[in-house]
This record gives structure tokens, sequence and C-alpha cells, in this order.
């Protein structure tokens, strides 16, 4: 299945790397006291446990699309945003509460995404870059899933990530924040081989290894370790 510049392999063959990510991840949390989850993160104005509740709140978003499209194999709008309000709340809650939600979330999510057949998988989601078929949840989970453990701040960064997935996340949020770029036309060549334009306008060739290409490509670091986006703006993480 092709997402964007993306190929997806079966779903299936995706649930070692997504189980692989859920359990770092919540073996990472599960020691967290009431002030560990208090503490910030690499997204401004967002501790912990924001990230979290974020990560639980889009959990459950994507979960109930999964599982109306299993129910009905009829396209339906992409939509996982959550209120501040909602965000805020979560964030206030006990360490326990917050890796109970974190627990919960993602292995109901995991059932769900079990449980979609191949029609499923290939049936059309709206989205703000054009339909996309809802194979497109497994990249966005992982992402979500790594990205936003690097952004808790507990020993894991993006020279962390296996080999194997760096390339599969760089594709992905190439695509997912081309929008960013709708005056740069970014022309990717990586160490490791890979030559990939998006985005439209003047063009910015875009030279390094592909892991320090992601982490700034995501706004979590700046361009120090690449070559060609000087004077790139990212407007922050995303």
């Amino acid at each position: 299945m092709r997402v964007g510049n993306l190929i997806i392999d079966s779903p299936g063959d995706w649930r070692l790397e997504v189980t692989t990510a859920t359990q770092r991840l919540l073996g990472d949390t599960i020691a967290l006291s009431d002030r560990d989850w208090l503490a910030p993160t690499a997204l401004p104005g967002w501790s912990r446990a924001h990230v979290a509740t974020h990560l639980a709140l889009h959990a459950k978003a994507l979960g109930g699309m999964a599982g109306r499209i299993q129910a009905t194999h009829e396209p339906l709008e992409w939509h996982t945003s959550h209120s501040d309000s909602d965000l805020n709340a979560g964030a206030r809650r006990p360490a326990l509460a917050i890796q109970e939600d974190l627990d919960q979330s993602s292995t109901t999510l995991m059932a769900v995404l079990d449980a979609m057949d191949d029609t499923a998988w290939e049936t059309p989601v709206h989205t703000s870059q054009g339909d996309l078929n809802a194979s497109f949840f497994i990249p966005d989970w992982l992402n979500q899933l790594i990205i936003h453990h690097i952004d808790l701040r507990l020993d894991y960064d993006f020279g962390g990530i296996d080999p194997t997935l760096v390339r599969t996340l760089l594709r992905w949020n190439l695509f997912r924040t081309a929008p960013r770029f709708a005056h740069v036309q970014l022309h990717i060549v990586s160490d490791e081989g890979l030559d990939l334009t998006v985005g439209q306008g003047r063009l910015a060739t875009i030279r390094g290894n592909e892991t320090s290409i992601l982490a700034w490509i995501t706004g979590r670091r700046d361009s120090s370790a690449i070559l060609g986006a000087e004077g790139l703006e990212l407007a922050g993480p995303v």
C-alpha cells in the first residue's frame, strides 16, 4: 500500500515495531512519580504529563476511527484533535492514573487495529492533504510513540531509534509536514541514499544523515547537524 511517499507493507507486519515502541515507552514511564510527571519536555509549555495525556487522547481518537471503519467500511474524516481543557485536566492527574491511561489506551488501540481487515485498511480517510487509505494509521501511531517518547527526556533520543525505522519515520514526517513548505521545495539527499523532494517554490537541497534530518524536520533539533537548511524556519516542533 502507498501512503504519500511511504510504502506500507501488510499492516500486520508492523505489529512488532508498534509493540516494541509501546513497551519501551511504558517501561520508561512506569516508575515516574507525581513530581517526575510535572517535569518540562521538549515541547514548549508541556510537561511530561501533557505529553502522556496527548498520546492517550490520540490513541483513543485513532481507535475510534479505526473501529468505525472496520464496522462500516465507509470513508470518514481524519480527526484526532482534542481541547486544551481536556489536555490540561489530564495533565493534572496523579502518576498512577496517567500511567494506567497510557497503558490502557495503547492496548485498546492495538486490539482495534488487529481487528481491521484488508477492506478496512484500504478505506479512504479524508485529510487536509487529500484522501489516504487507513493504513496510514500505522506510521502515524508509530511516529507518535517514538517522537513523543523522545520529548519526555527519559534518556531516549533520536540515536536510540532502530535504524530500520528511521527512514520510515523520515518519509512519514516529510509527507505530513509538507504543507509547512508552501514556498520552498525541499530536496532531501541523505548520506544513506534517500533522494526525495517535497514542497514547492524555491529549491533547497538538504544533506545529512537521516537521523539528523528526522530530528530537524520534526522541529526537535536545529539545522547545525545538516547542510542546506540555513534560514529555513520550521516554526517549532510538530
